[in-house]
């Protein structure tokens, strides 16, 4: 089988095998890929539609694979957050004595742990895509985007799961006589979170380009996941932070997106359009860059991994 490595090729080629002076049944060749590393997009938008059915398949995949074999099964995606606020109740809420404005507290962080865990698990997982799918990436062409494409797609599962559960507690809370009551700006909700996962697909292809050489990478991103959460808004409001540090905040677009959710759903916290535009500018350049960097690993991970 004849093999073509030019850097600038950027359709997929299928090389035939040539046969000569002999009459023998032999193996039907296979194709060889070449992806070029110079795109923007290293998968054109008609590739990523004919392989539909592959990503619908590597998200029930990956969705069975998280809860297989487990007691509780998918009832974790409901366990989990609601734990997580009880403990956030006690050290925050009842120790700490930070506010969470007119909300209960429970529904408070529910609400911040449910759309922070949607983002920082397809950051995560993202990131790692090379490392984690490399084997499949080595003995079959596809267009590698749809990885990272249905690792976000089933963590929007889970976040689904986790937003009725929030539904359930609130629908809790206005049974036993607490008014909580839902914003109209709900409407804008899709966008918040299409704003979340363009930022997490951005920075997880750069993180995976980067961890093609530097393995480490992967571990420090769970690390610093665990760290941003605390000045991205989740456990806290933006009147609780010190006008001195209040820049600070626009240089994390996850605040403005965690504070934009909650206004989404209860219209609690008042956002000004500056912060919004200014996080989702920055997250249309991060992504842009992501995708660029991915598709230049996309070329050469091989070698390195």
């Amino acid at each position: 089988m004849a093999q073509t490595s030019s850097a600038k090729e950027t359709r997929v080629q299928s090389v035939p095998e040539i046969v000569t002076g002999t009459n023998d049944a032999l193996p039907s060749a296979k194709p060889t890929y070449v992806v070029d590393a110079d795109k923007i997009l290293s998968s054109h938008p008609k590739d990523l539609w004919a392989y539909r059915e592959l990503y619908l398949l590597l998200v029930k995949r990956d969705f069975v694979a998280v809860y297989k074999q487990t007691v509780l099964g998918p009832l974790w995606f409901f366990v989990q957050p609601f734990l997580a606020s009880l403990v956030f109740i006690v050290v925050f809420s009842q120790i700490a004595r930070l506010p969470t404005t007119d909300l209960p507290p429970l529904v408070y962080y529910m609400s911040g742990i449910i759309v922070w865990t949607y983002f920082s698990n397809s950051l995560s997982q993202v990131a790692s895509t090379f490392l984690s799918s490399g084997t499949i990436f080595r003995k079959i062409y596809f267009p590698r985007l749809i990885v990272p494409f249905s690792q976000i797609s089933m963590n929007f599962l889970n976040f689904i799961g986790q937003l009725l559960v929030l539904f359930g507690v609130i629908a809790c809370y206005k049974l036993s006589g607490h008014r909580i009551e839902l914003s109209l700006k709900i409407l804008a909700l899709p966008l918040v979170l299409a704003d979340m996962a363009l930022l997490a697909l951005g920075l997880g292809c750069i993180i995976a380009a980067a961890t093609v050489k530097y393995r480490d990478l992967n571990i420090v991103v769970g690390y610093t996941l665990n760290l941003w959460m605390y000045g991205s808004l989740v456990i806290y409001p933006r009147s609780a932070v010190p006008a001195h540090l209040q820049p600070l905040l626009a240089l994390n677009p996850m605040a403005s997106f965690v504070e934009s959710f909650r206004s989404c759903l209860f219209d609690t916290e008042h956002t000004t359009v500056q912060p919004a535009v200014i996080a989702t500018l920055m997250t249309i350049v991060i992504a842009i860059i992501g995708i660029w960097c991915f598709a230049k690993a996309e070329g050469t991970f091989t070698d390195s991994i």
